[in-house]
Parts: C-alpha cells; sequence; structure tokens
C-alpha cells in the first residue's frame, strides 16, 4: 500500500476515493483489496472495510479512529513505518 500511495498525488486523506488513482488510508486498502475490498466497502462503507481488510491481511496494528483521518504528511509517515515493520517481519518468517 505504501508503495502505491506514496507516488505523487496519490494519497489525498480529504476523501475516500478521488479517483482510481487517488485515495485516502482506508481507500486504498479496499482499492488493493480488488474486487472483495470493493463488496466489502459497498456492503460495511469504507471505514469498516478497510479495518477488516487490515486485520485478516497485516499484524501491525493500525489504530483507525486516529489514522484513517490524519493528514496526507502524517498519513504516509505512519504507512512508511509499516511497510518497514512488515517488510522486517516477512525477513524474519524467511
Amino acid at each position: 500500500m505504501y508503495e502505491s500511495a506514496s507516488k505523487p498525488g496519490s494519497l489525498n486523506m480529504s476523501k475516500w476515493h478521488t479517483c482510481d488513482t487517488t485515495h485516502c488510508r482506508a481507500g486504498w486498502v479496499t482499492t488493493i483489496a480488488g474486487d472483495q475490498g470493493k463488496k466489502l466497502e459497498d456492503y460495511y462503507g469504507p471505514i469498516l472495510a478497510a479495518v477488516k481488510i487490515y486485520k485478516v491481511s497485516s499484524s501491525i496494528e493500525v489504530k483507525w479512529a486516529l489514522r484513517f483521518f490524519e493528514s496526507n504528511k502524517t498519513a504516509m509517515a505512519d504507512m512508511k513505518r509499516c511497510a518497514e515493520l512488515e517488510r522486517k517481519q516477512n525477513e524474519i518468517q524467511n
């Protein structure tokens, strides 16, 4: 997710989905999850869908009540932190 959201103009924390290539943090989570993410978002809404996806796809806790409503800069810094933690966890497991 960090790789997708870190491209210039790809993160906009003020809207769930701005266009096909610009989303907020929760929007990126559901978008990257593909058709299943879209179905979850249509059923539960963007916040709960993203929370559910995070819970099953990563052991890194993301406190959505805080993290889904931050500034672009703060959100990007935390997404980078999570990506680095996930990378380290994967190295340990392999």
